[in-house]
């Protein structure tokens, strides 16, 4: 063996110097770590003598492990049969498999994409594949079509994740698909091995897996599961497509706001309604819904009920209430007259009959903004309400 330099450190089982390898099988005293030498690789010695890295390798029966560490931000890479170890000491067992760690910032970056998937794979196939995730595209495709036919079928807004965002069948990844069918098409594409940084697909015998453009696809055989201490935020340039096949819960602690610059669209029982349909119901509070700039319809196939249990029914209008019958009979109230009208008999009964002079009363109309509302702004925030009347 040759004299340890800084250009050329001290190999396992190399004396060179008088010093002792860094891992080695026994040491001269009782208390020392007897073990039976499995650790070898190389550990280097930083020139302020307060850090070192390692590159570990541990040939255990059946604990095998690798490690690439290094003392600054207790940063690591651990492969194989996990376990604590302290210099020459073999400690506790941790777990098997992989753990990248660091006390610092960590990145991961891929400019072509990443995968990351526990979906298995056996070692002969290409790293890159992503035949389940394609699956779950598929399904995800499948069910928002469905979802998106009924909703056009219904007459509320259709998905833009099918039918397309800016225009028809088009999308940011792709000028003839609509934004999940583009999506799908990019995680399952393929390139050819002999001209793989093209990543063109290709149909080549030697063709491996290959995302079309630079996707972060994330896929979780069991599950996924996003949970941030604060906040989490979730952001697209494009389209935000949320699917289940089963349930969508969302449980908020305080305040759930939606808001659309043109259209929001809720629609339910489009397949095997199960006679519960669309439920909206203030539990505390009220219950107000406007149309501000528009007509507000309420249309039922069956029966349409206004109740009131504890207090009253009010209909008012700036022009005009008509209430009327297929069969004719009408009811208007337009200005200061009341127009009663019908084909058949008009039957009044009554305990008493009175008929005294003219009355008025004077319905409080609401205010709808015609651009930016200082005063409801200021009223809003401090009733925490969404709506509020300008004036009241």
């Amino acid at each position: 063996y040759t004299q340890a330099t800084d250009f050329s450190p001290s190999a396992q089982a190399n004396l060179a110097g008088g010093n002792s390898p860094a891992w080695h099988g026994q040491s001269a005293d009782e208390a020392g770590h007897a073990n039976a030498a499995a650790l070898s690789g190389i550990k280097t010695q930083g020139f302020d003598g307060s850090g070192h890295n390692q590159l570990v390798f541990d040939d255990s029966d059946g604990q095998g492990r690798a490690q690439m560490a290094s003392t600054q931000a207790a940063t690591q890479l651990n492969l194989g049969h996990l376990i604590h170890q302290a210099d020459n000491y073999r400690g506790s067992f941790r777990g098997t498999g992989m753990e990248l760690r660091s006390d610092g910032y960590g990145a991961v970056r891929g400019t072509k994409g990443v995968l990351l998937s526990t979906y298995s794979l056996s070692q002969s196939e290409p790293a890159a594949d992503a035949t389940a995730v394609g699956a779950l595209l598929s399904q995800h495709a499948q069910l928002a079509e469905a979802m998106s036919q009924a909703a056009t079928t219904h007459q509320t807004v259709s998905l833009a994740g099918h039918e397309g965002a800016a225009q028809a069948n088009a999308s940011q990844l792709s000028a003839k698909a609509a934004p999940l069918k583009a999506l799908r098409q990019s995680a399952v594409d393929t390139v050819s091995s002999d001209n793989f940084d093209a990543a063109a697909p290709s149909k080549a015998e030697q063709a491996v897996p290959h995302g079309a453009d630079a996707l972060t696809t994330i896929a979780g055989r069991g599950g996924i599961g996003a949970i941030a201490g604060q906040s989490l935020h979730v952001a697209a340039g494009e389209t935000l497509n949320l699917g289940s096949g089963q349930h969508t819960n969302m449980a908020v602690g305080n305040q759930l706001r939606l808001h659309a610059s043109q259209a929001i669209g809720l629609l339910a029982g489009a397949h095997k309604a199960n006679g519960v349909g669309l439920n909206l119901i203030a539990g505390k509070g009220a219950l107000n819904v406007q149309a501000q700039h528009d007509t507000l319809a309420l249309r039922s196939k069956g029966d349409l009920k206004l109740v009131s249990a504890n207090a009253a029914v009010e209909m008012a209008a700036k022009q005009k209430i008509h209430l009327a019958t297929s069969q004719g009979a009408f009811l208007t109230i337009e200005g200061g007259n009341l127009t009663f009208g019908c084909p058949g008999k008009i039957l009044v009964q009554a305990g008493n009959h009175k008929l005294v002079g003219a009355a008025q009363l004077n319905p409080k109309l609401p205010i709808f903004p015609d651009n930016v509302c200082i005063e409801c702004l200021m009223k809003r925030a401090a009733q925490r309400s969404g709506f509020v009347n300008k004036g009241a």
